[in-house]
């Protein structure tokens, strides 16, 4: 992950991964928070499995939820989002890459998304 804009001084952040069905939250999981490599890129080397019936793949999403990780009591900022599904949830390089995940299930693939607010 790289071009992120950071407010304040600390460069730190997770990310949230949302199952989601019919728009409604069914699983979620989080990254550790991670700082900044020496050359200002961030990595998020994790593996999450979700559990997915092959009769809800067409009514299933996963939401990608980056956040800027704050000290103290305050909320942590969403830097931005992706969102991988089927065509009732993405369109383009996410849903070629959610196709692509579906059809081959134990192949890891890797792929660069645009974060959108």
């Amino acid at each position: 992950m790289n071009n992120i804009e950071f407010q304040g001084d600390k460069h730190e952040a997770y990310v949230r991964v949302t199952l989601n069905q019919h728009y409604r939250s069914v699983k979620e999981k989080r990254t550790g928070i991670v700082r900044p490599s020496r050359d200002g890129e961030f990595s998020f080397i994790e593996g999450f499995n979700f559990k997915l019936n092959p009769t809800q793949v067409d009514v299933s999403s996963l939401a990608f939820h980056v956040f800027q990780a704050t000290s103290g009591y305050g909320r942590d900022k969403l830097i931005g989002k992706c969102v991988l599904g089927s065509y009732m949830f993405a369109r383009g390089k996410a849903l070629i890459q959610w196709n692509s995940a579906i059809a081959n299930p134990m192949e890891q693939k890797q792929d660069w998304h645009t974060l959108c607010e």
